[in-house]
């Protein structure tokens, strides 16, 4: 029985409820500060300013169509009701990011139960100020909405099959089909996540089914007849639940069924899409891609979290098949992200959520565990028995143990917390970080002054963006209050603009008059110098 005790989930002891309220509180608080702190500051990306483009396109003119390329329509949808209220900057355009990547961290307290109060607190912790998630919780990109789809899915199939016959049971697998429908209507990787829970959910199954059929030793089609007579009473509210996953999917995907899709049309045009870009390697990597980034960014997360693999599945307790799970779950994310040929940093939050899960129970297991320890092995004044030396011996080498877990756990988390500042407030624009992946610098803005302070209004300042691969992004987002700005693979024929952005390495002087125009020369993105040519007397004073 002690043993059991030392190795499952404590509640906590010495944490009062208010005490677990007030810190949860305050990890909130934070989260959402450092969240929404300086947002618009960073100038956006490439993928930034095409959603938001697209988003742009919706809101104004009604336009959607689903294109895999460019992921699910529900980022879209959701951001054009934010520009409808609250207006149409960068700042605003991230702030449905920044709202999952919250409500994220809310949901872990739902997993008290398995975690412990203290885990519960360290997870959230250091899901809250991990450099990744923050960051991309300030990028207009999908992600952080999967990473809350994702848990709740978790949190909904848990407490459904924990109710399994209770009422309570019914809002668990609403929120778990609900899930799932947005997760889908969000991203493509959400069916890489259906399928990777799929096939642990069936393996899993197929023990229970042996262990069954061994145990009661009855025939194995005896068995079987058994487990569909005790799961078909639920058949019906699982079956309502998919209509549910359906109706949201397809809510979303036809624009509020203004336009005609169809479930097959949707999930081909989506596998087509991304096995060809992983068959090309569009963007490859090698297989140990985000292990570096895991590294430099969240090594608490990284170290604690794969400490927790080894501890809940050697120590087995009575929450060892939630971590059985867990663990599961975060190995196959590493090496399923490890595998795509689709690299880029921004996937590297859907491994930390589950590590970040095992890291914090871990911390909290190990933490309430060894202070609790050291009390009760402290020895006794003058009692000499070998018995009592032992204890001291055990004592000492838990106390060594403590200290060492204690120091490393000091150190990583000085040094993610440092790097979660730097990244995000000081060097998110800078091309040589991991996280920054084809980030556009801060001469976007300088750019941007510059165009802006020119004495012509935006409505009939005519601009010719010229780029013989079309990548031109982000340039039509912050041009998108000028009205004839216009884009091309090739310098137009005429000379009629005030202003002509082209690549770098073209000598625009050769055909157009050097006296007249003056040029500025920039970066778009690492690698992508352009220049900008504009008529002298467009400058004020001239």
């Amino acid at each position: 029985m002690q043993q059991v005790q030392d190795y499952t989930i404590e509640n906590s002891p010495g944490l009062s409820e208010k005490k677990y309220k007030t810190s949860g509180i305050l990890i909130i608080l934070f989260a959402l500060l450092i969240r929404l702190f300086d947002l618009g500051e960073r100038v956006f990306h490439h993928d930034e300013s095409v959603h938001a483009s697209f988003t742009l396109r919706l809101l104004e003119a009604g336009e959607y169509r689903y294109n895999p390329a460019y992921h699910g329509p529900f980022l879209f949808h959701s951001t054009a009701a934010v520009f409808h209220f609250l207006g149409i900057n960068d700042t605003t355009a991230r702030l449905i990011p920044v709202f999952f990547g919250v409500a994220t961290i809310l949901l872990v307290f739902l997993l008290k139960k398995e975690l412990g109060k203290r885990g519960v607190l360290w997870t959230a912790f250091l899901l809250a100020f991990s450099p990744s998630m923050v960051y991309f919780s300030r990028f207009f990109r999908n992600d952080l909405i999967i990473v809350f789809c994702t848990l709740a899915a978790v949190i909904g199939v848990i407490r459904y099959h924990e109710n399994l016959h209770s009422p309570k049971r019914y809002p668990y697998l609403i929120l778990a089909a609900s899930s799932l429908a947005l997760a889908v209507s969000s991203k493509e990787n959400a069916y890489l996540i259906i399928l990777m829970f799929g096939a642990y959910a069936g393996f899993y199954s197929l023990y229970r089914l042996y262990s069954s059929w061994k145990r009661e030793r009855l025939s194995l089609k005896k068995t079987l007849s058994l487990k569909v007579a005790a799961i078909s009473p639920f058949l019906p509210e699982v079956l309502l639940s998919g209509l549910l996953f359906i109706f949201i999917v397809m809510l979303f995907y036809t624009s509020f069924f203004r336009f005609q899709e169809t479930p097959f049309s949707i999930v081909e045009r989506a596998f087509s899409h991304w096995m060809a870009m992983h068959r090309t390697e569009r963007i490859g990597g090698p297989f140990y891609f985000y292990i570096p980034i895991l590294l430099v960014y969240e090594s608490p997360v990284l170290i604690f979290g794969t400490a927790g693999i080894v501890h809940f599945l050697r120590k087995k307790g009575k929450n060892f098949s939630f971590f059985l799970f867990v663990s599961y779950w975060a190995i196959a994310s590493l090496l399923l992200y490890s595998y795509l040929q689709e690299k880029v940093p921004w996937l590297v939050v859907h491994i930390i959520l589950p590590f970040g899960i095992l890291a914090g129970a871990y911390l909290g297991n190990f933490l309430s565990r060894s202070s609790g320890r050291e009390q009760e092995n402290s020895p006794g004044a003058g009692d000499v028995s070998f018995e009592t030396e032992r204890k001291s011996v055990s004592g000492m080498r838990r106390s060594s143990t403590h200290t060492l877990v204690t120091g490393i756990l000091a150190l990583t988390l000085i040094i993610s917390l440092a790097q979660c500042i730097s990244i995000n407030f000081y060097r998110s624009m800078e091309h040589d970080e991991l996280m920054t992946y084809s980030q556009s610098p801060q001469d976007i803005r300088e750019l941007m002054e510059k165009i802006d302070g020119f004495d012509h209004d935006s409505e009939n300042l005519r601009i010719a963006v010229v780029d013989p691969e079309n990548l031109y992004w982000p340039l039509p987002w912050y041009f998108r209050d000028y009205e004839k700005a216009e884009y091309y693979i090739s310098p137009p024929g005429n000379e009629k603009y005030d202003a002509i952005i082209v690549p770098a390495a073209y000598r625009m002087y050769n055909a157009i008059p050097e006296e007249r125009y003056a040029s500025y020369n920039f970066s778009l993105r690492p690698g992508k110098k352009l220049t900008l040519y504009y008529d002298k007397t467009l400058e004020k004073g001239e």
